[in-house]
């Protein structure tokens, strides 16, 4: 009876170093994974921290950073009522479906057209996201907000809410949004400005006497961040730590996996 006894023990010390070589071959290509994916983005987070801040007067060639205000053709009135250079306005329907609560968004509006940088008495028309660019508008002030890098980055500070009815939509609202909206929850219409004399931070590419987004010259395409773009930079950040929390679940969901399979198997043998 020794014999059985001492085989079913070198092959469960076998599975053991079998899942252990396991476990270290898999932690080292995820740690090589993500040495290289956060190499990459702290280069590109350090390159974004340390570009040039410049003046209208010297202007040059690349990515810069220029602090100043923006000026629109006309003070536009947001549907909030507030006069605005700019501003974004959506419509969140919220509501339960099972356990899970859901927020969907049934409308958008926004005006960002014709727009100008000043800075004292120079001035420069601003396109940095008027082409076929992607954008980003920071909507939470809370942690784990993230932005991918290849969207220009908007942060206008506090998003204003308010709960709102369907047939008491704000004015200049309800005629800009679909008609056959059918909300299934609490609705609330939620606003994004940029105040008229808002001191802003933008980066961007002065390209043919315009600012215009930086194609392949700069980690992001473009920023605009009403007073301080710190938001916006911890929000690029955070993209990448998503994958980064992500891959670390399913490799400990992997691990256990395997651990369970290990203790089930030593179990079924000692049983037998």
């Amino acid at each position: 009876m020794a014999q059985p006894t001492q085989q079913s023990t070198a092959i469960a010390v076998l599975k053991v170093m079998f899942f252990i070589a396991c476990s270290i071959g898999a932690l080292g290509l995820f740690d090589l994974a993500v040495s290289r994916q956060l190499w990459q983005v702290s280069q590109a987070l350090w390159m974004l921290r340390h570009l040039p801040e410049r003046q209208l007067a010297d202007l040059r060639e690349g990515p810069m950073v220029l602090r100043g205000t923006l000026e629109a053709s006309h003070v536009r009135l947001s549907p909030g009522g507030e006069p605005s250079v700019l501003y974004y306005g959506w419509i969140e329907d919220h509501y339960r479906s099972g356990r899970s609560d859901v927020v969907r968004v049934l409308c958008n509006v926004g005006e960002d057209e014709d727009l100008r940088f000043r800075q004292g008495d120079h001035t420069i028309p601003f396109e940095v996201f008027h082409h076929e660019e992607h954008i980003a508008l920071l909507k939470r002030s809370g942690l784990f907000e993230s932005l991918p890098m290849e969207r220009v980055g908007i942060d206008l500070g506090r998003v204003h809410s308010q709960k709102v009815k369907l047939g008491q939509l704000p004015e200049g609202l309800a005629e800009r949004c679909p008609t056959d909206m059918s909300p299934r929850g609490t609705l609330y219409y939620k606003e994004a400005r940029l105040p008229v004399g808002q001191p802003v931070v933008v980066l961007g590419c002065p390209k043919d006497g315009v600012l215009r987004s930086c194609a392949s010259e700069s980690p992001v395409p473009g920023m605009l961040a009403a007073q301080s773009h710190a938001r916006l930079l911890s929000a690029y950040a955070e993209a990448p730590m998503n994958w980064i929390r992500g891959s670390c679940v399913l490799v400990a969901f992997a691990l256990g996996y395997l651990c369970s399979l290990l203790l089930k198997s030593s179990s079924s043998e000692v049983s037998t």
